[in-house]
């Protein structure tokens, strides 16, 4: 798209958007990014761009929505109640955002005149897959409602395809890395704060296969389709984006050797069972082969950054970071009881 084009990214002040919104200033794009702000603002930094555009809204507001997409070329809707822990945390509100707004935001993107639109999905739409590594071609078998309503929003999507509404779902693996507004709750990040915050490192089950992605790289991409001048044959099709795959046993190998190295410390690590029988490796050549797309960011430099992060102080003001809530998707909607909020959209 060419640069003077409007970017709606919903969800933008959230641990992606956060992330990707600088991106995309930074090359050029005119960014609004429509975000309840729930979670607090990571986009702090550029609050003050002149290209950047916040609408502290709701995405399940059909006229807030509409105005939202007025002049816009392309969306990059992460805005969802992410995970199937936050999404169990409060399920009504969770199918609200997640699946039952999306048919009028997709179909006013397109009547509206914009001209693509980049779905994130997620990668836990294969469900338990027994497959060596699992690709695009693999069909989707979600085991919860979060993994199946991923699904049915790549459909809805998909149905709109044409030659002037392009579309593209990215089902990213678990992401890892820093960003302004940050997760530990997910696999290597919490893995890594448990290490610097307690001194140990537990593991449930450790068997399990996670696929992983850098915020890094997954910014990259999301900036890499904004930017092309067509997205060919993917257009109206989903791209696997995971680097690594690895146990989480593994993974918290690599986070005890990174974190005793950096602090001159010894982390013991303790396994215990686990009843969450996910487990899958991601094949991501797709995304490589086509769009000519290189992931250059591993496990290890996610590991790495957060051990920056905590050095420099940037926790300093959290007292326990595993239980501080700017930092948990869950432990946020709990404290603040989002299962009765009436409105309010969520970050990715």
């Amino acid at each position: 798209m060419k640069k003077e084009s409007t970017v709606l990214v919903t969800g933008g002040a959230g641990y992606i958007g956060s992330r990707l919104v600088p991106k995309l200033l930074a090359a050029g794009y005119s960014v609004r990014v429509l975000d309840a702000l729930y979670f607090g603002n990571g986009l702090e930094g550029v609050l003050n761009h002149p290209g950047l555009e916040l609408i502290k809204g709701d995405i399940r507001d059909p006229a807030l929505v509409e105005t939202s997409l007025q002049g816009v070329d392309t969306v990059v809707h992460l805005a969802a109640v992410a995970n199937d822990p936050s999404f169990n945390s409060a399920p009504e509100l969770g199918q609200s955002i997640n699946i039952d707004c999306l048919p009028h935001l997709m179909s006013s993107a397109k009547r509206l005149g914009c001209r693509r639109f980049i779905y994130a999905s997620s990668a836990s739409v294969y469900g338990v897959n027994a497959e060596p590594f699992v690709d695009e071609r693999q069909p989707c078998v979600p085991i919860t409602d979060y993994n199946r309503f991923k699904a049915d929003g790549e459909k809805i999507l998909f149905e709109l395809t044409d030659s002037s509404f392009e579309t593209v779902a990215v089902r990213a693996a678990t992401v890892c890395g820093w960003s302004p507004r940050q997760r530990l709750d997910l696999t290597v990040n919490i893995l890594t704060a448990s290490a610097l915050a307690r001194g140990e490192i537990t593991v449930f089950g450790g068997s399990q296969y996670r696929p992983n992605v850098h915020i890094g790289d997954l910014t990259r991409l999301y900036t890499m389709l904004v930017e092309r001048e067509s997205l060919g044959e993917v257009s109206g099709t989903a791209i696997n984006v995971g680097y690594e795959n690895h146990t989480v046993t593994d993974i918290a190998s690599q986070v005890k050797e990174i974190v005793d190295r950096y602090f001159r410390t010894n982390v013991p690590i303790t396994t215990t069972h686990s009843d969450d029988v996910r487990s899958y490796r991601l094949d991501s050549r797709r995304v490589q082969q086509t769009l000519g797309f290189e992931f250059i960011f591993s496990i290890r430099d996610a590991i790495v950054e957060i051990c920056e992060q905590w050095q420099s102080g940037n926790f300093k003001d959290s007292g326990d970071v595993l239980a501080d809530i700017r930092y948990h998707n869950v432990r946020n909607m709990l404290h603040n009881d989002w299962s009765f909020q009436a409105s309010g959209g969520a970050s990715c």
